[in-house]
């Protein structure tokens, strides 16, 4: 039975039944601003668990120092999920087309970061002893599925050709090793927390700001498109 024409622009991809992986789900904007959303809420509960206690006959300052766990933490998380929100613009900057598989892969993405509030109140609660191990551990592993959510998004994205055509292959190396050294120094850093928690909670940051920078130092298309 032919298709009726509709409102969406012809293709050269064959259209797929609305309930398989590939079903399309149109551009990439609604994901993103759903996407936002998560991060925003995300981000803002992150606030939410320091609290500053003043005691009778405390001083402030003294106040502030034992709140300084819960400060740090919230300072750490607000960076890391700061950083994967502003990849995961850049990301979806190259992409031109969703369909269902690649939706339920940010899913997941989402799923990690709202998921972030909690090890954060924990290693902001647990700062010695075995106690400490787990949650930075727990902390580092959530970290590590963010980066194996991107890797996701990303290869099944070139898979299925779901990217903006003009990607240069230099800015697309460059993408595909950053997200897989990435990912690999997340696990790392998740392992690291079994024995030097500390330590562990440090690699991230070092790994938040080097994701920073950006995808790469090159021109994300060729030709007169200036899109990154």
């Amino acid at each position: 039975m032919a298709v009726p024409e509709g409102p969406f622009p012809p293709r050269s991809r064959p259209v797929h039944r609305w309930w398989s992986g590939g079903a399309d789900r149109g551009d990439p904007g609604r994901l993103e601003a759903f996407s936002d959303g998560v991060m925003a809420i995300a981000i803002t509960l992150l606030i939410l668990d320091v609290h500053v206690t003043q005691h009778d006959g405390q001083s402030l300052a003294h106040a502030l120092r034992e709140a300084l766990p819960e400060i740090l933490a919230y300072a750490v998380s607000f960076l890391q999920i700061g950083i994967i929100w502003a990849n995961h613009h850049a990301l979806f900057r190259l992409i031109q087309r969703v369909d269902q598989v690649l939706l339920l892969a940010n899913l997941l993405l989402l799923a990690c970061v709202s998921f972030l509030p909690l090890p954060t109140q924990l290693i902001a609660e647990h700062t010695h002893g075995s106690d400490a191990r787990t949650a930075v551990l727990l902390y580092g592993a959530t970290l590590a599925g963010c980066a194996f959510s991107f890797n996701v998004i990303w290869h099944y994205a070139n898979r299925q050709e779901l990217i903006l055509p003009g990607l240069s292959p230099l800015f697309h190396r460059d993408l595909t090793v950053r997200y897989r050294v990435g990912l690999a120094s997340y696990a790392v850093a998740a392992l690291l927390a079994l024995l030097l928690p500390w330590l562990s909670l440090a690699l991230t940051v070092v790994l938040a700001l080097v994701f920073l920078l950006g995808p790469s130092p090159r021109q994300a298309f060729q030709g007169p498109t200036t899109s990154s």
